[in-house]
């Protein structure tokens, strides 16, 4: 019986650790408190993540991959200013959500924030979650031509990839072609192709 009692202890104190952590997380030493709506993700990696319904996490290791994309593909954005937060929303059509889906880049303290959710604007919920963090110690031309320098990173990261895949693509070509004449292929090129390619990943 008192093993009985011990183990539905245990069992009400994990469901209850895990009720608090879906109501609350810490991403990168900043607690946000997660609207119902949105609880019932997953914490992993200074990541909090639902579906494709909702994450928020802390950029700094990665910003021009973060935002690069969203950048490319936005069907509009806005800059504006959250109680001290500098903040960049970027808006697009996701077909995997069926709907629009956005994406609020913003400081606090020293860090940059991601947080994206499905719809078109910043609501009530999204805004409570920004301003309820550390004011930003980044001044709003500062985070803007960060935001603005790592995009154009990411854009130029792309263009060169794009041209690797393209040789890469026309090699490979040429080495079907060869191989279907049953020539003697020529593998030098490719060879060099290859190690490029593998070396960008």
């Amino acid at each position: 019986m008192k093993k009985i009692v011990i183990i539905l202890s245990i069992a009400i104190l994990l469901i209850s650790c895990s009720y608090a952590a879906s109501a609350t997380v810490e991403i990168n030493d900043v607690s946000f408190k997660i609207p119902s709506k949105y609880q019932g993700g997953e914490l992993k990696n200074d990541k909090y993540k639902l579906d494709n319904n909702f994450s928020i996490e802390c950029i700094d290791d990665n910003i021009p991959n973060s935002i690069g994309l969203w950048a490319r593909e936005k069907d509009f954005s806005q800059d504006l200013n959250i109680e001290n937060h500098p903040v960049r929303h970027f808006c697009q059509y996701n077909k995997y959500v069926n709907g629009n889906h956005s994406h609020a880049y913003f400081a606090s303290g020293n860090s940059i924030y991601e947080i994206a959710w499905v719809g078109e604007e910043i609501t009530s919920d999204i805004e409570k979650l920004i301003k309820n963090t550390p004011s930003s110690k980044i001044d709003d031309d500062s985070f803007y031509n960060l935001l603005d320098e790592s995009v154009d990173i990411y854009k130029k990261g792309k263009i060169e990839q794009d041209k690797l895949d393209a040789e890469y693509n026309y090699m490979e070509a040429m080495h079907q072609s060869q191989l279907r004449q049953k020539a003697e292929p020529d593998n030098t090129d490719l060879n060099r192709i290859l190690l490029m390619y593998y070396n960008q990943k």
